[in-house]
């Protein structure tokens, strides 16, 4: 099954999207399921990870009955409150009993503190995510939380994270090494994966192409293994740099160079092992 691992639904009539700015205006308006659909099946694509936008309970609400219409929606990732842990647990008994809900996510880079995810009262949060088996995904910008995913790791040895974007690295200036020495520092505890996505807008030019992405790409699979790296697309955040088209063939273009005796995993079988995608129950889990 081929899996975008990462895309995102949005509707400011249901609820906002605060970090949006002058900036994202190309994106600021709906984009529903209908909007995606169409570009899913043209690409072959069978199946979705809908991560959440927006730290509101809201946003999380909206998703999930999105999840409940669309059998394509295989897993969602919701946001929680987890710097009030009595809240947090109280929400997270209720979402637990969503069948899709897989994974939980806080925007850490809109923080000011780096270091949010190692609060003591949100460390206590996600021992109830390890304690629930959820996932916890983390949009690690290059410099900023790679040192946190490490800490968390060996903290929570039996909760899976994983980074997004590949933390971001910085393609534009092509100077890799400080991000590949992080990278690969983190690849080292085997509960931490990462997405090969969003890779199209940390680069400022817009004539990019697949090559721009290998070197990062490279560096990911070699450091997880093709069994820890997962493919999405970052749409419709991708739409600041190109079209779903244009970067998810893109992608495959980047999984044929890399690893082409891994395209299935990293296409498809490592998300659908890691979210659980044929498992509407909400049972089972890593091996």
């Amino acid at each position: 099954m081929i899996v975008d691992s990462h895309v995102h639904l949005w509707d400011e009539a249901h609820t906002p999207q605060p970090w949006m700015t002058a900036e994202t205006g190309p994106i600021a308006r709906p984009f529903g399921p209908d909007d995606l659909k169409p570009l899913l099946d043209r690409n072959g694509v069978e199946a979705v990870v809908l991560v959440q936008g927006a730290c509101l309970d809201s946003d999380t609400d909206y998703l999930c009955v999105e999840a409940a219409r669309q059998p394509w929606i295989a897993a969602v990732t919701v946001w929680l409150q987890l710097d009030d842990p009595p809240q947090a647990r109280e929400r997270l008994a209720k979402l637990e009993r969503r069948a899709k809900v897989r994974a939980v996510r806080h925007l850490i880079h809109d923080e000011a503190d780096p270091h949010w995810i190692v609060r003591a009262p949100v460390l206590e949060s996600l021992e109830l995510l390890e304690q629930a088996g959820m996932v916890l995904e983390l949009p690690v910008v290059y410099p900023d939380h790679f040192d946190d995913v490490v800490r968390l790791a060996d903290r929570f040895p039996e909760l899976v994270l994983v980074i997004d974007h590949l933390g971001k690295p910085p393609l534009e200036s092509g100077d890799l090494g400080d991000w590949e020495c992080r990278l690969r520092t983190c690849a080292a505890a085997p509960n931490v994966y990462t997405k090969l996505s969003g890779l199209n807008t940390a680069l400022g030019h817009a004539n990019w192409t697949a090559a721009d992405l290998v070197p990062a790409a490279t560096v990911a699979v070699e450091a997880f293994g093709a069994d820890r790296v997962m493919c999405g697309s970052d749409w419709p955040v991708a739409l600041l740099n190109g079209d779903y088209d244009r970067v998810w063939h893109a992608t495959r273009e980047v999984v044929s160079e890399v690893a082409p005796e891994h395209e299935e995993a990293l296409l498809g079988g490592t998300a659908t092992r890691v979210y659980r995608l044929a498992d509407d129950n909400g049972e089972g889990g890593l091996p």
